[in-house]
């Protein structure tokens, strides 16, 4: 007999407060936790808190999570290790960081079960295969900009460009969806497109945070830790040559390189204030399929100094640079003026702290909060002084198909937004 999936084992857990998926799809660990001994949702000094939770119990084989902490930071909680605006309050907390005393992990490569800490594998027993998901209801939207409002704030962020106020800024919109879907309806839908950083979160009975993210933030094993930015966008074509063109476009653009080293440039000072000296280096620049887009990104590794830890490394790099612009504090401060909206949990991170060293973390971009008959997600994309106010409007529906189909939305056009 098969093993369950880790959807058909979720599904007997979904609507408890405090259960968690780290959605790693086909290609690598997933992660489903419940019932969480304490969770942390406020407080000044959430890398002191995160800390708190953990138990360093040293390195051993199996699963990278065993026990520990799973949760978020939303982008908001940047103002408590950087000097960065601070965000409107949202509905979801600024941080969320459970402590999990065990985990039932599953191999996507092999399709193997293994249950750490205090979980019990019971849930394999009973979990039953699911039938597809019902087709999304009927959704409608109100998109926080019109697509004009949006051009003018590109160009404005151009005009700051070229006046050296800053060298690229990233410009986000939010689209508020009524429906009456159930969340992990929603997200089963959602990672049929899963790029290995999904999430599945369910804060509260009211609360759920669905997340598809195809961008690393930072993964840690021991002292060792890594970082895979993403700067860069293509549309995906169905006619094959049409697709290798957009990659082939992606590849070539002076302007999405340009993008990119600047953000790399940024990750490596991160990484710097707390990697041990020399240690910081950047991989080749590599371009990756996704379900919709191709996109560019480019590894940054390190080794932490003496004395520092994975907590240490996600103060020194958040919010994620990829999400910001440069320089940092500066692009926080134009966000802070340009965006009408704040971002919440999105363009935060989502992942773990296990107590055997091993952490993993994303970029929540492709990320939705829902609450009963509504749900908030956003896109958005990083300006440069080389950007067309058009085609960066163009890249934030391109973002935007994947959520759009899974909510029952008609896909955006210039003419409906």
């Amino acid at each position: 007999m098969s093993p369950p999936t880790p959807e058909a084992v979720f599904a007997l857990l979904e609507g408890r407060p405090g259960a968690v998926w780290l959605d790693g799809g086909a290609e690598s660990w997933s992660v489903i936790a419940w019932e969480p001994e304490s969770v942390i949702v406020e407080g000044s000094d959430w890398p002191r808190a995160g800390r708190s939770l953990t138990r360093a119990s040293g390195p051993g084989d199996g699963p990278p999570f065993r026990s520990g902490v799973i949760g978020y930071l939303s982008y908001g909680a940047g103002h408590q290790v950087a000097p960065v605006p601070r965000e409107a309050q949202t509905p979801e907390p600024e941080i969320w960081l459970g402590r999990y005393s065990g985990a039932l992990c599953y191999h996507g490569p092999t399709r193997r079960w293994v249950a750490t800490g205090s979980a019990q594998r019971d849930l394999l027993e009973e979990a039953e295969a699911l039938p597809s998901p019902p087709p999304a209801g009927p959704s409608t939207r109100r998109p926080s900009w019109s697509r004009q409002a949006f051009l003018e704030a590109v160009e404005r962020i151009r005009d700051l460009l070229s006046e050296g106020d800053c060298y690229q800024v990233n410009l986000t919109r939010a689209e508020h969806v009524l429906t009456d879907d159930r969340p992990f309806d929603i997200y089963r839908r959602l990672r049929h497109s899963n790029a290995s950083w999904g999430a599945f979160l369910r804060l509260a009975d009211d609360m759920a945070v669905l997340c598809n993210s195809p961008e690393q933030f930072l993964i840690a094993r021991g002292s060792e830790v890594c970082t895979d930015p993403i700067k860069g966008t293509r549309a995906r074509a169905e006619d094959a040559d049409a697709d290798r063109a957009a990659h082939h476009s992606l590849l070539t653009s002076p302007k999405d390189l340009a993008e990119l080293t600047m953000i790399v440039d940024l990750v490596r000072n991160d990484l710097g204030r707390v990697a041990a000296v020399g240690s910081v280096t950047a991989g080749p620049r590599r371009i990756t399929g996704h379900a919709n887009v191709w996109h560019s990104s480019q590894a940054v590794s390190a080794t932490l100094a003496s004395g520092r830890d994975v907590w240490d490394a996600l103060a020194a790099t958040f919010p994620p640079g990829s999400v910001t612009g440069a320089p940092k504090v500066r692009a926080c401060q134009r966000i802070a003026e340009l965006e009408p909206e704040p971002r919440g949990v999105y363009c935060g991170s989502i992942g773990y702290v296990s107590d055997c060293g091993e952490s993993r973390w994303n970029v929540a971009i492709r990320t939705g909060v829902w609450q009963p008959g509504r749900m908030r997600y956003h896109v958005g994309g990083g300006i440069v002084i080389a950007s067309d106010p058009a085609s960066e409007w163009q890249e934030t529906i391109d973002k935007a198909r994947e959520l759009e189909r899974a909510l029952g939305l008609r896909p955006s056009s210039e003419a409906s937004l």
